[in-house]
């Protein structure tokens, strides 16, 4: 049953992104409303698919790669959802469908078997300390694609200045939006380890990333609110940013394996 919502799931986001996009180009205000309205059903049928795997599992939904996959789509459907209301972002409806598409279908690639927890993960903190963590790297993902957005924009003057400077201003946001949490992971993993496993910090590979890619954000907003730093030079350093979340998320898994090569 889990299987069958993901898989609705990610035809609606395959439907919605279709219609973003033809929105986009032949600006069709009927099929972005329709599109909107797929994107909406997509985030309901994850969720319910996300609720499903937590009961069936017994336990938060998020403790291993398939899991995680699924976790991270949603929150970056949640961050798009919230956004969009706020500061009308529809028009990057069609990357995040895309970006959505992708990590549903890299989970679909993965056995989705339902294995106990390992002893490490059997913690009141995994909760806390997980979803802090998703739920900022839902909003640095639309941060990154706004960043992407503004340099290709900015060459050769593709859009007006004022343009830029609101998806400048919105790619800050969502980056100060994103930092607590990201705080609050960093310093909740540091009190897990310490009661998993004796230490509050060991130095692995997961951990030290977390801590470099907070770093790189924590002088995003130093740079940003003391320097005056914006533009392109800003933006590169959240494209940095970024990828150094997804480093933390995937590559630390595959190439630096340690104490989380659960996940």
């Amino acid at each position: 049953m889990n299987s069958l919502f993901i898989n609705l799931s990610l035809v609606a986001y395959f439907l919605s992104g279709v219609l973003y996009f033809t929105n986009f180009m032949f600006k069709k205000k009927t099929g972005s409303i329709f599109a909107n309205a797929l994107f909406i059903l997509g985030f309901l049928l994850l969720t319910l698919a996300t609720i499903i795997r937590c009961y069936q599992a017994g336990r938060p939904p998020f403790t291993n790669l398939y899991e995680s996959l699924i976790f991270f789509a949603w929150s970056v459907a949640l961050a798009y959802l919230v956004f969009e209301v706020i500061y009308k972002l529809r028009f990057l409806g069609a990357p995040i469908s895309l970006l959505i598409i992708i990590l549903l279908g890299l989970s679909s690639l993965l056995d989705d078997t339902i294995m106990p927890l390992i002893p490490a993960l059997q913690s009141n903190w995994l909760t806390i300390h997980v979803v802090s963590y998703f739920l900022a790297y839902g909003a640095v993902c639309i941060s990154f694609i706004l960043s992407l957005i503004y340099l290709a924009g900015s060459r050769k003057s593709y859009l007006e200045s004022s343009r830029l400077d609101y998806l400048d201003m919105l790619s800050y946001r969502l980056i100060a939006f994103s930092f607590p949490f990201l705080t609050i992971g960093l310093t909740t993993g540091a009190v897990w380890a310490n009661v998993a496993w004796g230490s509050y910090w060991s130095w692995d590979p997961k951990e030290t990333w977390s801590l470099i890619t907070w770093l790189i954000y924590a002088l995003y907003l130093h740079l940003r609110l003391m320097r005056g730093w914006n533009g392109r030079k800003i933006a590169y350093l959240n494209i940095v940013g970024f990828l150094a979340v997804l480093f933390t998320f995937f590559g630390v898994s595959f190439i630096l394996p340690g104490l989380h090569s659960y996940l």
